[in-house]
């Protein structure tokens, strides 16, 4: 069914097309939920073919409960919806029963009322060839009675449609009770669903985090297994390299001894050179040892010195360390609030930003509901005003023309009709006196500027 066809059947006047169209909508959310569930459950599958995580699944299903309570908590709410679109159809449904039987009566009366009249129209004619005076004073009475019978059916339905009119009332008042009534509901059933939604969020959230730390204690454990292999391998290969290094060595050791005997020769001539030369040295030795000696006494001047510097320099360091030190824990401190407070802000904006957008629609379907039933109270009012307003002007018609037939027949008086002006409504004697009014101002200004003209 098109979406268009279906709205067209959602507003229509007719009970049973209503409920056809509710049917459709329900099934079409139905089988929209099943094939969500559906590709939930193939997305799953595949999921687990591919060796997915554990925290990955348990999102995937806290995310279907979720969704499983928005549904519930929007059904719930859809049928108070439902429920008063029934009572409202049952209500225009004896409204119309009622109309129709008050219409039967109006016309009714307006048949017997028009009988008696000619009847009673008839009878004055025959009064005028009555002679003897108590005959005409008992035909009068006769038809002074028809007279209070007509008046007496007429002030009966009157009643009738005053009684109708305040029962209208009360219904307008009960069907705002029942309007109330329906909104506190409505809110009873947000605040329950926003109550399970917060609690389903939390024990998810619990359910959640759980399963990222079962995952991490996983990952742990194939990490260290993998560890401790490559350590194992790691030491294999040093066990193996230290064997290697051990023959380099033998092999290099060999290699000396043999280079040591053949360089025997060389090493007794470079000997008693280098005897020689060791003398001189001791020589230049005596003399650079004085020249030591000064230095020496130069060095340890500088030493000090440089002593007493290194300690400044000590302290200042130590003091800058633990400056720097307090500056990395406020850092620290600075960070991990930091953290916690754009954490805490993330959340509440997105719940805020939630429950904003949901109230938005709730507020929006609430205008929509009451600008509905303003505008159907509205119309019934004006039709019920209009019905009243024509049956009371035909029975002031009524009533002048009998109190034209008393004062021109029975007391043979002159009879002057009253101004038409009583049977328009409010709003045409308010134009029409607008209207008077700018004519008498147009006059008054037409007649001071001939006055004026006629000065000069």
């Amino acid at each position: 069914m098109e979406p268009a066809e279906m709205s067209a059947m959602l507003n229509s006047g007719d009970r049973d097309e209503r409920i056809t169209a509710r049917r459709a909508r329900i099934g079409a959310r139905l089988a929209a939920k099943r094939e969500s569930e559906e590709g939930g459950a193939r997305g799953d599958g595949v999921g687990g073919a591919d060796d997915i995580g554990k925290a990955k699944r348990q999102t995937a299903e806290s995310k279907k409960r979720l969704a499983r309570i928005k549904t519930a908590g929007t059904d719930d709410v859809t049928l108070v919806r439902v429920k008063q679109d029934d009572r409202e159809n049952h209500r225009r449904v004896g409204e119309e029963s009622r109309r129709q039987e008050l219409r039967g009566k109006l016309l009714t009366e307006a048949e017997h009322s028009a009988r008696r009249n000619a009847t009673v129209a008839m009878r004055w004619a025959d009064l005028f060839s009555v002679e003897v005076p108590q005959e005409l004073y008992e035909e009068i009475e006769r038809q002074r009675a028809q007279c209070n019978k007509i008046t007496a059916s007429k002030d009966k339905l009157i009643a009738e449609i005053k009684n109708e009119l305040k029962a209208k009332d009360d219904e307008y008042v009960k069907s705002l009770k029942r309007q109330a009534e329906d909104i506190d509901a409505l809110l009873l059933h947000m605040g329950q669903q926003f109550k399970d939604l917060q609690t389903a969020y939390l024990e998810e959230l619990e359910e959640i985090e759980q399963a990222f730390l079962s995952e991490r204690a996983d990952l742990l454990a194939a990490n260290k297994g993998d560890i401790s292999a490559l350590f194992e391998r790691r030491h294999a290969l040093e066990q193996s390299f230290m064997e290697l290094m051990g023959e380099r060595a033998e092999h290099y050791a060999a290699e000396l001894e043999r280079h040591r005997v053949n360089d025997a020769e060389e090493y007794n001539i470079l000997k008693i050179r280098l005897e020689t030369d060791v003398q001189n040295l001791e020589q230049h030795l005596e003399a650079m040892r004085a020249t030591y000696q000064l230095n020496t006494e130069k060095l340890e001047y500088n030493y000090r010195v440089l002593v007493e510097r290194d300690h400044e320099n000590q302290s200042t360091i130590s003091q800058q360390r633990r400056k720097i030190a307090r500056q990395r824990e406020s850092l620290l401190s600075l960070k991990s609030r930091y953290g916690e407070s754009d954490k805490r802000f993330q959340d509440e904006n997105v719940k805020l930003t939630e429950e904003y957008r949901r109230v938005t629609e709730q507020f929006k379907d609430l205008q929509a509901k009451y600008r509905h039933f303003e505008l159907a109270d509205i119309r019934k009012f004006q039709e019920v005003w209009a019905m009243n307003e024509e049956t009371v002007a035909g029975k002031v018609r009524r009533v002048l023309s009998a109190d034209r037939v008393l004062h021109e027949q029975q007391m043979g008086l002159l009879w002057h009709a009253p101004s038409d002006d009583v049977f328009k409504p409010p709003e045409q004697l308010a134009l029409d006196i607008a209207k008077k009014k700018r004519e008498a101002a147009k006059a008054a200004a037409k007649a001071a500027a001939k006055q004026a003209e006629a000065l000069e």
